[in-house]
């Protein structure tokens, strides 16, 4: 049978560096960014609680204070990177809420970017990165938390799997370079630490002198609120005064303090348990090192996606203080763990759901399922990420 001209055209391919697609591949690729896009801008107009309880006042402050000039006030509990966006954005921007979503919506495409990569660094397929991509991009965490509540977390998370991108091809410097950039926007890029120690006890990649990228970086980060005229000590301590602002054991994250009734307003003995927790929870991270250490086992790319998403997930499953959407990194995650195995997707669907739910009683004041039943859904797929992880290490050990 004579081939299509159509067939032709599509299937022709084209390279870019190293990566050869077909040319329905970029077609594909362009109607998803455009589509994507679509569902994104009709979220545009909703005000969540926090833009207009937090975001919005912000802005007035920044422009009431003279834009750059106001970089000397405390006016949020953000770091210095994001409100320098925000600072920029008081100058160009006219709508506000547009504004500050598009640069979520921004770096969920580049973080889209990012997983495309990591899927073509594993599997050299182009079929899966682009599949990745997609996922990501349609992911119903990843819509919400940036074009419908108008917060952040796709920056610090963006950075992070730009890091991971970087381990995998066995570049420390430029890994840690992104983990520290991560690190400026928000703490919370601590949850893929644990991983990243676990890989530096075993040479894998990561060297301990560029985690020194991480206090540089930061310090490097504060520097012009500081030339304005913000409080060297309050800069540094940022993060120290963000922990102390929530004692409860978990702040509607199904986690571990959920069924221990931790939770807003119904905690108990929040200081008690959280310290407990804390503990229990570094210690556990400690045991999974000690064990792994221990073994001989081939890091494949697989065991290391594996290794990276058990890690997360136990971290914020046994953390406290945890808020709605601290698992967001653990969804990035499993996009990556459940594309380049399909038949563990239904894991990451999973994961996703769980986050949805865990965002509706911000978002609309509704809890459909109750937080200890998400908890123990959360704590069923730890359980098998881990037992996966197990057998991966059993099949590797040299």
């Amino acid at each position: 049978m004579q081939e299509r001209f159509i067939d032709k055209v599509l299937t022709k391919q084209i390279k870019i560096k190293n990566i050869e697609l077909k040319v329905i591949d970029i077609a594909f690729v362009l109607c998803l960014f455009v589509f994507a896009f679509m569902i994104r801008w009709k979220l545009m107009p909703i005000e969540s609680a926090d833009y207009f309880g937090f975001l919005e006042p912000w802005m007035e402050e920044i422009r009431e204070n003279g834009g750059f000039a106001s970089l000397s006030l405390e006016i949020s509990n953000y770091t210095s990177p994001y409100m320098y966006i925000m600072t920029l954005l008081s100058y160009i921007s006219t709508n506000d809420l547009y504004a500050l979503k598009l640069v979520s919506v921004f770096f969920d495409y580049m973080a889209s970017v990012a997983v495309f990569l990591i899927l073509w660094e594993m599997t050299e397929n182009v079929q899966k990165a682009v599949f990745g991509m997609a996922v990501l991009l349609l992911s119903p965490t990843v819509i919400l938390d940036s074009a419908y509540w108008c917060q952040c977390d796709i920056i610090y998370t963006c950075f992070l799997l730009f890091s991971l991108y970087f381990f995998f091809r066995d570049d420390s410097n430029k890994s840690m370079i992104f983990f520290a950039i991560s690190f400026a926007f928000k703490l919370q890029s601590l949850f893929l630490l644990p991983f990243y120690i676990i890989m530096w006890l075993k040479k894998k990649t990561i060297k301990l002198r560029h985690l020194l990228w991480v206090p540089m970086i930061y310090v490097i980060s504060i520097i012009p609120a500081w030339i304005t005229g913000r409080n060297l000590g309050d800069l540094l301590g940022i993060y120290f005064d963000q922990a102390d602002n929530y004692p409860w054991g978990t702040l509607e994250y199904p986690n571990i303090y959920a069924l221990l009734g931790e939770v807003i307003p119904d905690m108990r003995h929040a200081a008690e348990v959280s310290g407990a927790g804390m503990y229990a929870t570094i210690m556990l991270l400690g045991c999974i090192a000690y064990y792994i250490y221990q073994k001989n086992v081939m890091l494949t790319q697989e065991l290391a996606v594996t290794l990276a998403l058990f890690m997360v997930a136990v971290t914020v499953y046994g953390l406290p203080h945890m808020h709605d959407r601290y698992g967001f990194l653990i969804d990035l995650l499993a996009i990556i763990y459940g594309v380049y195995r399909v038949k563990r997707f239904p894991v990451t669907c999973g994961f996703m759901l769980i986050s949805v739910l865990t965002f509706m009683p911000y978002l609309i004041a509704v809890h459909v399922v109750p937080i200890q039943y998400l908890a123990i859904a959360q704590f069923t797929l730890i359980i098998y990420v881990g037992y996966d992880l197990y057998q991966q290490i059993v099949e590797n050990t040299l």
